[in-house]
């Protein structure tokens, strides 16, 4: 017997702003455990634009910078100082390991790694971001900013986006 899909009911439209905040038809989510399950259910499709999926049904998301943000990092040093593990901590809690080939600033000011397994854009907020510039290095000519993890050098991409008129 086949069964039937189920039907959306109302389709919610939902908004990231660029400082991270969420909301819902124009409102704030203010609510830790509903935004905790919010990011954890965002999904990018094949057009690039996002979506929530969340018990069958599915919602988009208006994002005005990146899905995701990172809150902190913790790092790890061997007895020279220099860095073994660098860890992001997302604002929903989750903790995973910096995927550091994917470092990049956007014109300069931002920065943004890939994060999860969806491999989702994250940026990085203003104590992520200090904590993570304590331990970059940078070229002789000034022109590239790199960490060293491991004894690997991981360059920091630069990407010049410029705003639609």
């Amino acid at each position: 017997m086949k069964q039937e899909k189920k039907r959306q009911q109302h389709s919610y439209r939902y908004l990231i702003d660029e400082h991270g905040d969420w909301f819902c038809e124009g409102i704030p989510v203010e609510d830790r455990d509903v935004l905790r399950v919010l990011s954890r259910s965002i999904h990018q499709t094949g057009q690039g634009s996002y979506v929530i999926r969340c018990e069958g049904e599915e919602h988009g998301v208006q994002v005005m910078d990146a899905p995701l943000f990172v809150h902190c990092i913790h790092v790890a040093l061997d007895s020279a100082e220099q860095l073994l593990h660098v860890q992001i901590e997302l604002t929903d809690g989750r903790r995973e390991t910096l995927a550091a080939e994917t470092l990049e600033t956007v014109n300069k000011n931002s920065l943004y790694c890939l994060a999860t397994p969806r491999r989702l854009k994250a940026k990085f907020g203003k104590t992520a971001y200090y904590e993570l510039t304590r331990h970059l290095q940078v070229t002789d000519d000034e022109e590239t900013f790199y960490l060293i993890i491991q004894g690997k050098r991981f360059d920091i991409a630069e990407k010049v986006e410029t705003s639609p008129v």
